[in-house]
């Protein structure tokens, strides 16, 4: 942004000699001296008296230094401020969601954040609800999604994505809105005598013990499937049966009511993104991360 013989200019007015200055420089007596030279020729003035005791500024030297290091002083704040626009420049994250993977607590975090990063927008990209769907996201992570909010399981999808982790939410309890439980405003375990509860076999600890919790009832029939979507959210409606269910589901189906349950039982919610992801989605994780639930 300005001549950089100038820097050598400065270093040879402070030193007072060419051979300080060039080895100051790291170049040569000779090339320091031939940059002085072509500046004055440049200029058009005088820059330095030259004497056995060393070099002295001319009075026009003396007012080209003095402005010379104004100048290189606002070129390098002009810089900074051009290099930090770069680094806000505008980028869109691609959120990927879907009924069953709902962005709506991950938005929530982010319409708290968003007026601190103005420079980071969000784009919804729908998927569809089947495993071979999300399994083929996972594989291509980064492509076309950058991020999927969702109750996840570190293990359950293999090791094709790194996570990070939100907040824990309650296991609930979905049942149909023509189920006699239904107005309850919370179920306790008692409730579920004599009812069929589906619940995921793929869900973890968690589920197991859950699982082994309603079983040692004797009294509660599991009803175990692999993979929630929403054919098993109609199946519990079409059979009036009640499903384990959390937070983040409630609404996903308008014939489904979803209950906190009296249990210790809880599920992880955060967001999981490609191993090696952009540098854009990392800022973007880390703005979510900043706001506390």
């Amino acid at each position: 942004m300005y001549d950089w013989h100038l820097n050598t200019f400065i270093t040879v007015a402070d030193c007072g000699s060419f051979l300080k200055a060039a080895d100051k420089l790291f170049i040569s007596a000779n090339a320091v001296t031939k940059q002085i030279n072509l500046l004055e020729e440049r200029f058009g003035v005088k820059l330095f008296h030259r004497s056995t005791r060393g070099l002295v500024l001319t009075s026009a030297g003396k007012l080209i230094y003095d402005e010379s290091k104004k100048m290189i002083r606002h070129a390098d704040a002009v810089l900074q401020k051009a290099r930090a626009l770069e680094h806000q420049r505008e980028y869109v994250v691609r959120i990927g969601a879907s009924l069953m993977n709902p962005s709506n607590i991950l938005l929530a975090q982010w319409s708290q954040a968003s007026a601190r990063y103005p420079h980071i927008k969000v784009e919804i990209v729908p998927f569809e609800d089947t495993v071979p769907a999300f399994s083929d996201l996972l594989d291509h992570l980064g492509d076309r999604v950058d991020i999927v909010p969702c109750a996840y399981q570190t293990d359950y999808w293999g090791d094709r994505y790194q996570s990070f982790h939100l907040k824990n939410l309650p296991v609930c309890i979905a049942c149909p809105r023509s189920h006699p439980l239904a107005g309850k405003d919370r179920l306790s375990l008692p409730d579920l005598y004599g009812e069929t509860v589906i619940l995921s076999n793929r869900r973890g600890e968690n589920a197991g013990r859950l699982a082994g919790l309603l079983e040692q009832t004797g009294k509660i029939r599991v009803e175990p499937v692999e993979y929630y979507d929403y054919n098993v959210f109609n199946r519990a409606v079409s059979a009036n049966a009640l499903i384990v269910s959390a937070e983040c589901w409630a609404g996903v189906h308008p014939l489904l009511v979803t209950l906190p349950v009296d249990w210790d039982f809880e599920i992880p919610y955060g967001l999981i993104y490609p191993k090696e992801p952009r540098e854009e989605v990392l800022q973007f994780i880390m703005a979510i991360g900043s706001i506390h639930l």
